[in-house]
């Protein structure tokens, strides 16, 4: 029994609940419905912490400093809905622990608190029936039946416990688990989770897993020659700890400086330290002046030249710099889509196709070097990290448009006005095309010793689940022409299906006698089987 935790033990402990989270991802991944049936809920969970567990070097043990380290990291790589919320109840759980060197059950439970405090902040709109309620439940069962003495063994098994409890009766808060006969996919995720910290609390052993091996980057360093020009400079990043024997510290003024000194300039400061990142010609000029204040934490300095490629694998800058007063930052899920929105007038766009993290954004923020920056996320998983990521990133002001699919990126791209300086009438212009077009989606389902069900799909709502993807395209085209009046229909389409099933539907669209005119748009790959808008 563990009567207190310590540093090791809490990296242990998550790096069993990862491990448990990754043998039963699959399972997670069948049991998501909502808010869509896009199967990615354990995936995004198990990305988002491992990731996050990987910046805790392995010679930290003490508890405030491995707590504190994985809070930070945990924000900066979550990805999708449920990565957001677990990064935002892992960071509040985590930062309780950030003044000890060790913890006791009762400020187990204080960290548990805090954790769903800080969940519940993320989300604009808290839904009872997700993880939020099997977190929230579970904690407070678990202060009701505190006792003294308790280890930290009986604390995680009692928190399963009521979890178990709270995730049963998830159906009978969401009408959408009740109907698809299924509990919450990221509510079982936690539990999940927890169950590989009991694992290990208990000594069982669950293999390593692949999401916390990393391989040894490899960099090509022959792309810079004794010819090379030298024209990207450094990218120069540091934790700075302001010392109270130097020059007395003032951030605003510090920051004018390094902008002098650099561009793309980065800070955040937190308490007595100083995260910065910069690009400069002379890095050794940014480092003296910032030793004035303090000594370094950590320090990087990379060759851009060097670096350019990897650094932009992901993220699509165009050519053409618009001369507006603000920038546009869109998301892609295959590159097909990623030169196609860069064509219609975005200024960068970043290429995912395993959800866009927090840090993800803050790149492409980067890259604009503008001072307002509107996001076109472009899909359900991908709106809270960029909320998240537009709380973080302090060097513009960023407007997050709700875009759920790239279809309503598709169709707000070509209306926004560039000359145009007033942020809310642009902001209020786009959000009122959005607000007309009809989005359907249609998303194929499979679950383990079942026929595959297609879901089609408006916002949140189903509108009607069919056998075959045919059918359910067929009967929800006639009754969504019907009921909204629209004369503009565009089908996206990935490679899954062919150029004859696409001009197939084609003519059923014109052979059912509305007035429409129907456009095409090929993808390489979609988060569904098939996104059709209605204008």
């Amino acid at each position: 029994m563990i009567q207190k935790l310590d540093g090791l033990c809490f990296k242990n402990m998550v790096d069993y609940g990862v491990r448990n989270l990754n043998v039963n991802c699959k399972t997670i991944n069948q049991l998501n419905v909502f808010p869509v049936p896009d199967g990615d809920t354990g995936t995004n969970m198990l990305t988002t912490i491992s990731k996050g567990l990987v910046q805790v070097d392995s010679s930290m043990t003490d508890l405030s400093v491995v707590s504190k380290r994985f809070a930070r990291s945990i924000v900066f790589e979550a990805r999708g809905n449920s990565g957001v919320i677990v990064s935002q109840f892992l960071k509040g759980f985590s930062e309780t622990f950030g003044e000890t060197d060790e913890a006791d059950a009762g400020l187990f439970i204080c960290a548990l608190e805090k954790g769903v405090e800080c969940a519940y902040s993320a989300v604009a709109n808290p839904v009872e029936g997700t993880m939020l309620t099997v977190v929230r439940e579970a904690t407070a069962a678990l202060k009701d039946n505190f006792s003294e003495n308790q280890s930290i063994d009986d604390t995680v098994n009692l928190f399963i416990e009521h979890a178990r409890i709270s995730l049963e009766n998830t159906p009978n808060l969401l009408d959408t688990l009740k109907e698809a006969g299924v509990v919450d996919s990221g509510g079982a995720g936690i539990v999940c989770l927890f169950e590989g910290m009991k694992k290990y609390l208990d000594g069982d052993s669950i293999e390593e897993t692949e999401a916390l091996k990393q391989e040894a980057e490899q960099v090509d360093y022959s792309v810079f020659t004794p010819d090379s020009k030298f024209e990207f400079g450094y990218c120069t990043e540091m934790l700075l700890q302001v010392a109270n024997y130097k020059k007395a510290f003032d951030y605003e003024e510090f920051k004018a400086t390094l902008n002098e000194l650099g561009n793309s300039v980065v800070t955040t400061y937190d308490s007595d330290k100083v995260k910065i990142h910069i690009h400069s010609l002379t890095p050794g000029e940014v480092l003296n002046y910032c030793q004035q204040f303090g000594e370094f934490l950590t320090l990087k300095i990379e060759n851009m030249t060097v670096q350019h490629t990897d650094l932009t694998k992901n993220i699509l800058c165009s050519s053409v710099k618009n001369d507006g007063a603000f920038s546009v930052v869109a998301v892609a899920y295959d590159q097909a889509v990623q030169n196609l929105f860069i064509e219609m007038g975005a200024d960068v766009v970043i290429y995912s196709e395993d959800g866009v993290s927090t840090k993800d954004y803050i790149e492409a923020f980067k890259k604009t070097e503008a001072n307002e920056i509107i996001v076109f996320p472009n899909g359900n998983d991908a709106i809270l990290s960029a909320e998240q990521a537009k709380t973080l990133y302090k060097n513009a002001n960023i407007h997050v448009i709700n875009t759920k699919d790239i279809a309503e990126c598709y169709s707000s791209l070509p209306i926004i006005d560039f000359t145009e300086t007033n942020m809310e009438s642009i902001v209020a212009d786009i959000n009122e095309t959005i607000k007309n077009i009809y989005v359907v989606s249609f998303i194929k389902r499979i679950v383990e010793d079942k026929e595959p069900s297609f879901y089609a799909l408006h916002r949140k709502e189903i509108l009607k689940i069919s056998s075959t993807l045919d059918e359910a395209v067929t009967d929800t085209l006639k009754n969504t022409l019907e009921a909204q009046g629209k004369d503009i229909v565009t089908i996206f389409y990935d490679n899954t299906l062919s150029e004859e099933y696409i001009e197939a539907l084609v003519e059923k669209i014109e052979a059912l006698g509305f007035c429409v005119d129907v456009y095409t748009v090929p993808t390489q790959a979609l988060a569904c089987a098939l996104t059709i808008s209605f204008e």
